[in-house]
Order: structure tokens, then sequence, then C-alpha cells
């Protein structure tokens, strides 16, 4: 009769969920933390949203480049040019959507907070 065919399981795909907020609001978001706005502020800004961006790219080489950026001191450096911490823009990374906490190279077991 009308019997249920059943079919192997079917593979999880392993896709990239699409981040909270898209590149312009996270630039404008990290523009309101600055202390001094000005073309050097900005373009520290734009080099870290860069990276944001690459974490959601196409090429895997550039995810797993922009993925490094977070843990080899390069963030630190850019942070440090506009008065980040480098634990705000992680987070930043994380509670948006870009960096999975799944992938992030920091990834602790516990949260700090809410």
């Amino acid at each position: 009769m009308n019997r249920r065919i059943s079919f192997p399981a079917v593979r999880a795909v392993n896709r990239r969920k699409k981040p909270v907020i898209g590149a312009s609001a996270l630039e404008r978001l990290l523009l309101r933390h600055v202390d001094l706005l000005g073309p050097e502020s900005r373009l520290c800004v734009s080099v870290i949203k860069q990276v944001f961006v690459d974490l959601c790219g196409s090429s895997h080489f550039v995810r797993c480049d922009a993925q490094r950026f977070f843990c080899d001191g390069r963030l630190e450096a850019w942070c440090e040019l506009v008065a980040f911490t480098p634990e705000f823009i992680r987070e930043i990374a994380v509670k948006t959507g870009y960096l999975p906490v799944a992938d992030a190279p920091y990834a602790r077991n516990g949260g700090d907070h809410a």
C-alpha cells in the first residue's frame, strides 16, 4: 500500500550561519566605541571589520587566516591603536555570529557572563 520508504540518514551539511548583523552595522558599532574619531581610527576599525567579513568568506584559506588573526597577536596590535580590548572584539565576533564558539581559538569551557 502506501508504505513509507525509509531513506538513509542524510548527512548534515556543515554550513556557516549568517551573522546577526551586517558589516556596515558592525562598523558603526565599533566606531561608537572609539574615543577619538579620525581617519586613523576609521582605518583601524575598517581593518578589524574586514577580518569579520573574511570570517564569512567563501575561501577556506581566507577564513582560516581570519581565525588566526584572533590569536596570533595581530588583533592585539590593531586594538591597541583604537583603545579596544581584544576580549571585547572577540566577544562581539562570537555574539554577532561571525565567529562560532566551536571555532574560536581562545574558547574556554565556561562563559564569564551572559
